[in-house]
Formats: structure tokens, sequence, C-alpha cells
């Protein structure tokens, strides 16, 4: 596997990933749209407009034709959060030229319905279409409301939403309903030109092949864009929490509760201790015979189901489970002992089977393009020195127990937020 990366432009930087194993070719532009809250919303409708809105295929029948006549190319759009931030991303998916049977110029043909998407829009005098933009706004609207139906990812919304009650501009990925109804398509339009001129810019690919034409592709992307500001993701300062445990109680109707134990994280991306702090997970809540599966469902029968969500980027940490609100107390008692427990090391033989499960994972990245492209995008996105999986794994291996206790001493208790459904007693 062969890694460069290249500054075109100040503010748009090219990451290539090259590994012949590979049969396709992925290629990605993301934009660092900002870190308020229209910018939430924003990116999550932009990315649906403009994927229907492109001049040289004005119909999504068109556009698919257009990627089915190229071996069935995949072209996806996607907005993210890292930290305050938030990120539009456009990428396609395509054979290599390699494997092209008639001679087809599979890559180059999928890369220009990438710079058509991107650059071309399909826009009247004042902006987007009309009709396009209400019909991808309800999706979206449909998208941030769907969320309710999973009490988890809904509860853990709601958690991370209350733990970033300092930071005003705080949003989730999506955004908010009301802030997806506040916009409109001359205002869209006004957003994806801000872009254009403005957002930082990263093109990363995972490469089978090809790597001149990608080169070519960024360069001339590049000179359209312009030079724009070397941003980076807009992290949170590390807040210690309340001397007294917070404590948030919500009702739904549905007949599960669900429990959230959420913490602050002291910690930084450039820390040096990102391995660290994934083998303290992997020992917490990843691996099958975890700290808190073994102990708070398995042996205490006190959860349906019992995860975390770290979020470094956020400096947060939320464990949630899924829970009979009559064991709700039990079950924060127990959760907050064995995060506790924690703190005084692990045995030899658990960091051993730990370590082991968490290199398997590490290396099933390699195999995954998809996998591959935001490892190393994510570390661009935070203008963190990049690592190769070999390298992280070379760091991993030395670690000890007394760095799984520094890692579990970092995650701070400070909000439970219980969902609560058709259980009578109160936490």
């Amino acid at each position: 596997m062969q890694y460069s990366s290249t500054k075109l432009k100040s503010g748009v930087d090219l990451t290539l990933i090259r590994d012949r194993k590979f049969k396709t070719n992925t290629v990605s532009v993301t934009f660092l749209t900002g870190n308020d809250r229209a910018a939430a919303s924003g990116s999550a409708l932009l990315t649906g407009v403009l994927s229907r809105s492109c001049s040289a295929y004005p119909s999504l029948q068109l556009l698919n034709r257009a990627l089915d006549d190229l071996y069935d190319a995949q072209l996806t759009t996607d907005t993210v959060r890292r930290g305050l931030s938030h990120a539009a991303t456009f990428s396609v998916c395509s054979l290599d030229n390699r494997y092209s049977p008639d001679g087809t110029d599979i890559s180059g043909g999928a890369l220009s319905v990438l710079e058509n998407v991107i650059f071309s829009p399909s826009v009247t005098d004042s902006g987007f279409s009309p009709e396009v933009f209400e019909g991808e706004r309800e999706q979206l609207k449909d998208a941030i409301n769907a969320a309710k139906n999973s009490r988890s990812s809904y509860a853990v919304k709601k958690c991370m939403c209350d733990l970033m009650r300092r930071e005003p501009d705080f949003s989730p990925r999506l955004g908010f309903v009301e802030d997806a109804d506040a916009l409109t398509p001359e205002g869209l339009y006004g957003f994806y030109k801000k872009m254009l001129k403005n957002a930082p810019v990263r093109i990363t690919a995972v490469l089978s092949d090809g790597a001149d034409r990608v080169t070519e592709f960024a360069q001339k992307a590049a000179e359209r864009l312009g030079d724009r500001p070397d941003g980076f993701i807009t992290g949170t300062e590390y807040t210690a929490p309340p001397k007294r445990l917070r404590r948030v109680t919500e009702t739904s109707p549905v007949r599960q509760d669900v429990i959230c134990v959420g913490c602050d994280l002291d910690c930084s991306s450039d820390d040096g201790r990102e391995a660290q702090r994934a083998l303290f997970n992997e020992i917490l809540f990843q691996n099958p015979t975890s700290r808190l599966f073994t102990n708070v469902r398995e042996r205490l029968s006190l959860c349906y189901f019992i995860s975390a969500a770290p979020m470094t980027d956020l400096k947060k940490y939320i464990i949630y489970a899924g829970i009979d609100g009559r064991n709700a107390k039990k079950a924060e008692t127990e959760i907050i002992r064995q995060l506790t427990l924690l703190r005084s090391g692990v045995s030899e033989e658990e960091l051993r089977i730990c370590k082991l499960a968490l290199k398997n994972d590490l290396l099933s990245i390699t195999d995954s393009p998809s996998r591959l492209l935001s490892w190393y995008l994510s570390r661009s996105l935070h203008g963190v020195k990049p690592i190769s999986i070999q390298d992280y794994i070379s760091v991993l291996e030395p670690l000890t127990s007394d760095d799984v206790a520094e890692a579990a001493c970092a995650v701070t208790p400070d909000t439970v937020y219980l969902m609560k459904g058709g259980a009578q007693d109160e936490i």
C-alpha cells in the first residue's frame, strides 16, 4: 500500500492511497462547510439537491443511467459532523479500467460524473429548482424525525445535545427541523456559492490504479476552486463536569426505557493517546467479553443491550443501555462502578485478548476502500499527522494496564439522561 499527500492550493489538499489488491477506485471531495447551526442543515440539504440538480443529468433517471453505463458506478453524498464543524462529501466508486470488458474508460467517466455533480448544478436565475428543493427538504425533515424511531440513537442524540449545553452553535449531523424549514432555494444556492468560494477542501482517493488520472482531476478542481483558508475541524474545550451528577428525565410512549450516562472526556485529537483510548473502548464495551456486557447485561441482567458512543471530537463519552425503568438506578450504579474499576487497570489476560480483537478489527480496515478512505480523511480534517494501520498497531502493542487506567481516568460522568417509557418508578 502506498500513501501520498499533496497541497494543490491553499486550503485544497489531495490524498492518494494506492493498493493493487482492490478492483475499484473510490474518489471523494469533501468541503468543510462551517461550524454554526446553519451549516448542518445547509450541508445535509445541499448534498441531496446537487445529486438531483446536475445540468448534465437533469433528472435522477438520467444520472442513474449514466452510472449504469459505467458498469454500475456508485455516486454517494453525505454530510458529517466532526467536532463543531460540518462537512459535505461527494464520492464516486467505480470499477478500475483494468477490468473493463469492452475498453470503456470507466474511471474517467466516473470522475466526469463527480465533476458535473459538484460544479455544474442546474439552477434558475435565483437559485435551485423549487421542486427539487422542496422534495429534498421533506426527505431531510423525514430523516431528522425518523431518529425518534430508534430509541437508543435518539436517546444518545438527546443526551449529547444536553452535554453540549455550553455550546450554543452545536448541531447534530442533520441539523434541526426548524433550521431546514428556514432554508429557501435562493438561500441554499447562496450557501453553495459560499462553499465553493471559501470552504477548505480535501480530495481523497483509494485506488487500484489510475493515480495520474485522479491527480489530473484534482488539479483541475483546485484551479477551479482557487486558494482558500487552510481550515480544520473546530473542536471544543474540555469542561470539567459538575461536582454532582446532573439528571434529566424525559417521557416517551414506548415501553422500553433507555438510560445514558453522559461523560466529559479529557482528550484532544493530537495528544498521541488515540490507541490508548481505542484499547480502553475495546475493554469497556466493544469486545464480546467487555466489562459492560459481561457485568451489566449478563451477570446482573440489568439491561437488554448496552454500548457506548465515544466522541473524541466533542470531548464527550456516552454509555447507553436499554432497560426496564425499575432497574434504572441499579443500571446507573453498575455502569459507573465498571468505569471506576477500570481506573485500577486490567489483568494481563484481559489485555491480551482485547489487543488481539482490536488488532483484527484494525487490519480489516485495509480490506475496505471506504473504511480506509474514512481513516485518512478523518485525520486530514483534524489536521493530525496521518498514521498507517500498521504504525497504529505498533503503537497499540506495547500498551499496558496502566495505559488503560489512564484512559479510564479521562472519562468523568456529567449527566444521567433517562428516556422513560412505560415503567412507573422514577430514576
